[in-house]
């Protein structure tokens, strides 16, 4: 199975340019604890809920500090063509628990986390258990 099939293609954004603050509201409003950030139609980075409570808060930077300034550069990605072990294989070896996908071209196309491989698994799990119970 390919990751294009499991992935969640409406992605929250935010831009370089723009304040923390209005990640925090964008995280609040669309209740989701990261955001791709974007720098036209490729991911430029990745800002977190915890980003911003560590490297903003903890760190004593005004909520008007740049994304650019406190997000996490170079985000691991996974092509939409990768397969499922590769999926579990990247999330192992990056040590990250969400994954940026994108096409051959490098544009976003969706966001797969640890948390969605786990509810995929549990599902599959709980149709086989289903299966051998008859």
């Amino acid at each position: 199975m390919p990751v294009r099939d499991l992935i969640q293609r409406k992605v929250v954004t935010v831009e370089p340019d723009d304040t923390v603050m209005l990640a925090a509201q964008r995280m609040k409003d669309k209740m989701v604890g990261s955001l791709v950030v974007l720098d036209g139609d490729k991911p430029a980075g990745i800002i977190t809920d915890r980003d911003i409570a560590i490297r903003v808060v903890g760190a004593g930077k005004s909520p008007d500090t740049p994304v650019k300034e406190v997000m996490t550069k170079s985000p691991v990605t996974i092509r939409e063509d990768a397969s499922f072990f590769e999926l579990t294989r990247t999330f192992r070896e990056a040590s990250v628990r969400r994954l940026i996908v994108v096409d051959k071209e490098g544009k976003l196309v969706g966001l797969i986390s640890i948390d969605d491989v786990f509810e995929l698994l549990a599902a599959e799990f709980a149709n086989l258990i289903t299966a051998i119970r008859g």
